[in-house]
């Protein structure tokens, strides 16, 4: 067995306790080599404030195991904590994996581990990545205990997962016959909307916010034409985006009657919906431009938000703060606006990859979005709130 231990030790730059890890790593003959590019993408993406240790006391220990099974023709690796195996990944390389992903697979689960323990202690200085998973993750929202994304990480159909704020577990809703997206949790922190495929076309459904399986699942759009992009107006009330034969428009819901009032507007199409006061701010988009508007509900009118050569998507407020996507220096990053007095700053410039779907927390000091690397599916990254200096 060839077998190699970890005993890299990196410095953190930042005035925040250190996270102590103890990985125990081996393989065989045959897997030597993957074993190494394994190795090395853990030691090249650990956050700043990990220590690797060879031994003693330490936050967090496990063993990697990899091994090459020839009767069955694949690699097989497995993490341990203490004698229960705790991940197991595979890789048939006639199959249909790319080899990449089963790297990056075996290498995500201690690059998690830790990366998930930082944010729930708040150590992390102005970002951090979440998910190094190579599935997709994305759309993010936020209730006081969890952080709530959507993933195809578990059998490549897409399921809500909830990271736990405070002990950094990550745990699933599982809606049975359904990939979901968008999820948004009420108010109260009681009910999660979310844009399902349970009925073959996109719909509009509620269900009880907590993990496991749902114990109802409620429709809220109703018609023959695709619903998306939900999101709560206020406790009894929801908005989305309803298809009709010709483009689409904006439903305002009470959950109680299921009334509904209808805003056609004078777009191609509208996007992503979401309240701002007493209106809705929403993407507009008209002659293959771009750009992010608001609605007043008190006298129909609208105004222009944010309408740059750059195109603007993905809005989402916070009192009277917004955040977005825009593609302004060549890159889509995720940028905040001041609505009172117009001020607008990038809050992701120090990362060179495009992202999207940014969320504010329920309080306003994060913002999660999804990040897309190139050639790879994006992955949750959590960015500190600020305003820039006067």
């Amino acid at each position: 067995m060839a077998k190699l231990l970890a005993m890299l030790i990196i410095i953190p730059l930042y005035s925040f306790s250190v996270v102590t890890l103890n990985l125990s790593m081996n393989c065989d003959e045959m897997s030597l080599r993957t074993f190494n590019e394994i190795r090395n993408t853990i030691l090249r993406l650990l956050p700043k404030q990990v220590v690797l240790a060879e031994s003693g006391p330490c936050d967090f220990e496990m063993e990697f195991r990899l091994r090459y099974d020839p009767e069955k023709e694949i690699y097989v690796g497995e993490w341990l904590e203490g004698s229960e195996v705790v991940a197991r990944y595979t890789y048939d390389p006639k199959g249909y994996k790319y080899y990449r992903d089963f790297v990056m697979e075996c290498a995500s689960y201690p690059l998690e581990k830790v990366s998930f323990h930082l944010f729930a202690k708040g150590e992390f200085e102005d970002f951090i990545r979440l998910t190094y998973h190579p599935a997709l993750e994305e759309y993010c929202d936020f209730s006081k205990d969890y952080l709530v994304f959507v993933s195809d990480r578990i059998g490549g159909n897409r399921d809500i997962f909830l990271l736990d704020r405070k002990s950094g577990e990550l745990l699933t809703i599982t809606v049975r016959g359904s990939s979901e997206y968008f999820p948004r949790v009420s108010p109260d922190g009681k009910q999660l909307l979310f844009q399902g495929s349970i009925h073959g076309n996109w719909n509009v459904y509620l269900i009880p916010f907590s993990p496991g399986s749902p114990s109802s699942v409620r429709r809220i759009s109703a018609g023959p034409f695709a619903a998306y992009n939900p999101n709560w107006f206020d406790a009894n009330r929801v908005v989305y985006v309803q298809e009709n034969q010709r483009s689409n428009h904006i439903v305002l819901k009470d959950l109680k009657t299921m009334k509904e009032q209808v805003y056609d507007l004078p777009f191609d199409w509208v996007f992503t919906p979401v309240r701002y006061k007493n209106g809705l701010i929403f993407v507009g988009f008209k002659d293959a431009d771009s750009g992010i508007y608001f609605l007043s509900l008190e006298d129909g009118k609208i105004e222009t938000i944010e309408n740059s050569p750059y195109n603007e998507f993905d809005p989402d407020v916070f009192e009277d703060y917004l955040v977005f996507s825009s593609n302004r220096d060549g890159i889509f990053r995720i940028y905040a606006k001041d609505l009172r007095d117009g001020k607008t700053w990038c809050l992701t410039k120090d990362i060179p990859y495009d992202a999207f779907y940014p969320a504010f927390s329920e309080d306003g000091t994060l913002v999660a979005f999804s990040v897309y690397e190139r050639d790879r599916e994006p992955d949750v990254w959590v960015v500190r709130f600020f305003t820039p200096e006067a």
